[in-house]
C-alpha cells in the first residue's frame, strides 16, 4: 500500500495554534515521506527522506513549510494521501503552497534506487524529475547535496504564471533580527527572553530547541512576547533554542542568534563576573571575580573554567583552574591563555563556575581580546654605503623588537635587539658589504612572549663605486707626466688610486689621492722613504726631503685609475692610456 503521510521540516516552523499565512505569495517547498516500493527498501526510505531534509535546511534559499502545521491542516481537512500526481497536487492546494518533492525508494539487489518528483501545485506539472542510484549510506551523505544544489536552482528559475498573484517585495521585514537572546534555569524549566531591533507591536515568535547547535531544530512554541519559558525539557540535559520572527502577514525571518543552557532545570551554580580582558604578544589575560551568589546560596565552587570561541556558538573548554590554588585574599583572579594565539587575531572568551557536584554554571558575558599584531615591516632606503634603513609599524604593549637578517648563503640572524617600544626604525650598518643584498624581518617582543616575524623585505647596499671617467694625459716638462680625469661627484668616493706601469700588464698603484673632487696628478717619478740624517744620497730629483727616482726621458709609460670608498674598498680599474715623456 502506497500510502504516506505528508512529512516537512524546516529551521523556520510556524505555529500550530495560529492560522497560517499565506503561502501562496512565496516559493514554499513541502517534502512529502518517500515510499518504499518493496520490502528491502523500508528503513533506506526514511534514511533518504532524514538526510534530503536536513541538507535542504542548511539552503537558506529554500522556505520549508512547518511539519505540524501540515499535519494538522491535512488532518482537519481529511485527506490521505497516496504517491500519485493527483493526490499530492490536491494536498499542496490545501496547504496553500507551491512545491512538493516526493517520490519512491526500491532495492535491488545491492543498488537503492530512487525517483524524485519536484512538483509546482499552481502549474499542476512536474518541474523536474531525479533518478538517484545510491550503493550504500555513505553515497546517500555524498549525492544528497548535489540533489539540493538542483532544486534550489529550479525553484529559483521558476517563473509565476501570469495570473498569480505577486508579492510587493518592498513589503517584507528583511531587517528585523533579535538584538540578543537569553536563556536562563527557572525551576523545572528554561525561560527565554529577547529583544528585536523593531518595536512593532505586530510580531510574533516561534521558538526552536536542539540539544546541538549546528543540528535538527524542532519547534517547541509561539509567543507574541519577547518572552517565553520552555517547560518540555528533559532535566540535566543541555540545549540550544534560536527564535523565528512572524512579521504580521509575511514570511518568517530566521534570527542567527542561538543561545545555549546547560543542565537545564536543575539548580546551578552563578557563573563568575569578568572585570576585564587585555591581549598581548600571543597572549590574553582576563581578569574575574567569583559571584557572591554562589556563597549565599550554598555552591561549593571548586574549579572555574576558561572559554574560547571557535565558531558562531561553538566555545571550546581551553583551562580548568582549580578554586584550590586560588589565593581567599585575592580579589581579582587573572587567567592566562597562550594556547595556539595567532598574531592580530580577535578572540572571545567567557568563564563558567562548576560546584562540588560537578555542576556547570552557564558562561559569564563574553570579553573580546585582540592580540597584538606582528610588525610590518618596510625598506625606507638602500644602495647606501654600508648601511640599509629599515622601519616598521608600532605594536601595542611590546617591550622592543628584534631584528633578523639573512643573505643567500647565510640562514636568518638575529642582529639587533631594539629594546625601546616606540623606536620604529633601525640602520643596518653592522658588518655589512659592498654591493651585497640582505633580506630581513623583525618580531616584537615583551616580557614573555616574541610575536611571529614580519613580512620579509630586502635591500641591496651601494655597490663599489667606478672608475672616474675621461682619463687622460699631458706632458709638459722633463721627466713628468701629468694625470687629468672626470671627478666622480659623491661624497662616498674617499679618493682614487693612480696606477702606471711599462705596460698596460705590468701596472701598480704608484698614489692614492684623498679627495673625491680631485682630478689631476703630477707624476714625477717613484718616491723612496723619507732620507735620513748623516747619510748621503745620490739623485738627480729632490722634492720636500724625499728622494724622488724621475721617469726616464723620451719612455713610453701606460697609467691606470679607479675609486675607493669612505671604507677604502676600491673599485674596477679604467683601461689603460699611454704617455709618452719629453
Amino acid at each position: 500500500m502506497r500510502r504516506l503521510c505528508c512529512l516537512l521540516i524546516i529551521s523556520a516552523v510556524l505555529s500550530l495554534i495560529s492560522p497560517p499565512y499565506s503561502y501562496a505569495q512565496k516559493k514554499v517547498l513541502a517534502i512529502f515521506n518517500l515510499s518504499a516500493t518493496n520490502i528491502e527498501s523500508m528503513g533506506y526510505n526514511g534514511e533518504i527522506l532524514h538526510t534530503l531534509i536536513s541538507s535542504i535546511e542548511t539552503d537558506k534559499s529554500i522556505e520549508l513549510m512547518p511539519r505540524r502545521e501540515i499535519e494538522e491542516m491535512l488532518f482537519r481537512s481529511e485527506i490521505v494521501l497516496d504517491n500519485s500526481e493527483e493526490a499530492v497536487i490536491k494536498a499542496g492546494i490545501a496547504l496553500g503552497i507551491n512545491f512538493v518533492l516526493y517520490g519512491e525508494v526500491t532495492k535491488k539487489g545491492p543498488m537503492i534506487v530512487t525517483r524524485l518528483n519536484l512538483m509546482d501545485i499552481e502549474g499542476k506539472t512536474i518541474l523536474n524529475t531525479w533518478n538517484v542510484v545510491f550503493q550504500d549510506r555513505d553515497s546517500i551523505l555524498k549525492k544528497i547535496p548535489k540533489i539540493t544544489e538542483e532544486v534550489s536552482t529550479a525553484l529559483s528559475n521558476w517563473k509565476r504564471s501570469s495570473g498569480a498573484s505577486t508579492v510587493n517585495e518592498t513589503q517584507l521585514s528583511p531587517s528585523i533580527d533579535i538584538d540578543y537572546l537569553n536563556v536562563a534555569n527557572e525551576g523545572n524549566s528554561v525561560g527565554l527572553s529577547w529583544k528585536t531591533s523593531t518595536q512593532s507591536s505586530s510580531l510574533s515568535y516561534n521558538v526552536y530547541r536542539s540539544e546541538h547547535s549546528d543540528g535538527h531544530y524542532q519547534f517547541v512554541g509561539k509567543t507574541s512576547d519577547c518572552f517565553f519559558k520552555d517547560s518540555t525539557i528533559n532535566k540535566g540535559q543541555s540545549y540550544y533554542y534560536k527564535i523565528g520572527i512572524l512579521p504580521e502577514n509575511q514570511p518568517e525571518i530566521k534570527s542567527s542568534h542561538i543561545a545555549q543552557i546547560r543542565n537545564a532545570g536543575q539548580r546551578i551554580p552563578y557563573p563568575p563576573l569578568v572585570m576585564g580582558a587585555k591581549g598581548y604578544i600571543k597572549r590574553a589575560e582576563i581578569k574575574f571575580v567569583p559571584s557572591l551568589k554562589n556563597g549565599q546560596e550554598f555552591f561549593n565552587i571548586i574549579r572555574y573554567n576558561l572559554y574560547r570561541q571557535k565558531g558562531a556558538n561553538d566555545w571550546e573548554n581551553i583551562k580548568t583552574i582549580d578554586s584550590k590554588n586560588m589565593f581567599q585574599t585575592d580579589s581579582i583572579f587573572t587567567v592566562i591563555d597562550e594556547s595556539g594565539l595567532k598574531d592580530g587575531t580577535d578572540y572571545t572568551y567567557a568563564l563558567s563556575s562548576t560546584d562540588d557536584s560537578n555542576i556547570e554554571s552557564s558562561l559569564s558575558d563574553p570579553a573580546l581580546v585582540f592580540i597584538a599584531k606582528a610588525p610590518v615591516l618596510s625598506l625606507v632606503t638602500d644602495n647606501l654605503l654600508r648601511k640599509i634603513n629599515l622601519s616598521w609599524t608600532f605594536v601595542q604593549n611590546a617591550s622592543g623588537y628584534y631584528v633578523y637578517r639573512k643573505t643567500e648563503n647565510i640562514s636568518w640572524e638575529k642582529i639587533a635587539d631594539i629594546a625601546e617600544s616606540i623606536t620604529t626604525s633601525y640602520s643596518d650598518e653592522k658588518n655589512i658589504s659592498d654591493g651585497k643584498q640582505y633580506f630581513y624581518r623583525i618580531s616584537a617582543y615583551d616580557d614573555k612572549k616574541e610575536s611571529g616575524c614580519s613580512n620579509e623585505v630586502k635591500g641591496k647596499t651601494k655597490d663599489l663605486p667606478g672608475f672616474p671617467e675621461n682619463l687622460q694625459s699631458q706632458v709638459t716638462a722633463a721627466k713628468s707626466v701629468t694625470l687629468l680625469w672626470a671627478a666622480i661627484e659623491d661624497p662616498d668616493i674617499g679618493g682614487y688610486n693612480i696606477y702606471r706601469g711599462v705596460d698596460c700588464n705590468n701596472i701598480k698603484k704608484i698614489a692614492s689621492i684623498k679627495n673625491y673632487r680631485s682630478n689631476t696628478y703630477l707624476d714625477k717619478g717613484d718616491a723612496l722613504k723619507p732620507l735620513e740624517d748623516g747619510k748621503n744620497y745620490i739623485y738627480s730629483y729632490l722634492e720636500k726631503g724625499e728622494a724622488v727616482t724621475p721617469l726616464e726621458d723620451g719612455k713610453k709609460y701606460f697609467y691606470a685609475i679607479s675609486s675607493f670608498n669612505l671604507f677604502d674598498a676600491e673599485g674596477q680599474r679604467s683601461n689603460c692610456i699611454m704617455a709618452e715623456t719629453k
